[in-house]
């Protein structure tokens, strides 16, 4: 009758629960290369070789366990060649899992783009423009500011302030004329001061 082995009770124990972790971190290694989780689990999967070669270490007398024993290295080994072959393709960009989540993450920055684009482009439509101002708009402004700062000097000087627009406009623009003619310039510059205690305007040539 063959004898019968003692079985290593503490030790089996330890098989099981290296067992475990070794699903356990199966499971966290599938959250890492389908992106749920950022970091990967090095520091358990040292642990858990540690562990290993602790085993291989030690006395093992039951034949059972020693099998027991090459089982969870063999099947320990396959799953680390499967990690690797995952962390691979993902350096080189071409993991199933990570290349999707990139992709998808680019049509979504795409997608946004477009809709910033639209908004923007939607805004400038709604702007109200300025409206557009002619030559002799502008003209009449300028001519405008100078007439009422010369009334504003003739009165501060007592003389009479209530001239025509219109003939003090006619009497400047000729002075533009005569200055663009004389001097050979593209613009003239009024300059109202108190000389001799009266406002006078004087036109000057800008070149």
């Amino acid at each position: 009758m063959a004898k019968r082995e003692k079985v290593d009770h503490v030790l089996e124990n330890r098989f099981s629960e290296f067992d475990k972790r070794v699903f356990v971190l199966k499971i966290e290694y599938e959250k890492y290369f389908s992106g749920l989780t950022q970091i990967e689990p090095v520091k358990e999967r040292d642990e858990l070789r540690r562990i290993m070669r602790n085993f291989q270490k030690e006395f093992i007398p039951v034949t059972r366990q020693k099998y027991r024993l090459r089982m969870l290295r063999a099947r320990f080994s396959q799953i680390e060649l499967y990690w690797n072959r995952n962390l691979v393709m993902i350096e080189r960009g071409t993991h199933p899992k990570m290349k999707f989540r990139a992709d998808l993450h680019d049509k979504e920055r795409r997608s946004m783009l477009a809709e910033m684009e639209q908004a923007q482009a939607e805004a400038l439509r709604r702007k109200p423009r300025k409206p557009q101002v002619s030559q002799s708009q502008r003209e009449d402004k300028a001519y405008r500011q100078v007439f009422d700062s010369y009334m504003k000097l003739r009165k501060k000087t007592g003389q009479s302030h209530d001239m025509s627009y219109d003939s003090v406009r006619a009497t400047l623009s000729k002075q533009v004329r005569t200055i663009k003619s004389r001097y050979r310039c593209k613009t003239v510059k009024f300059k109202v001061s108190i000389e001799d205690g009266k406002a006078k305007v004087k036109a000057v040539p800008v070149r």
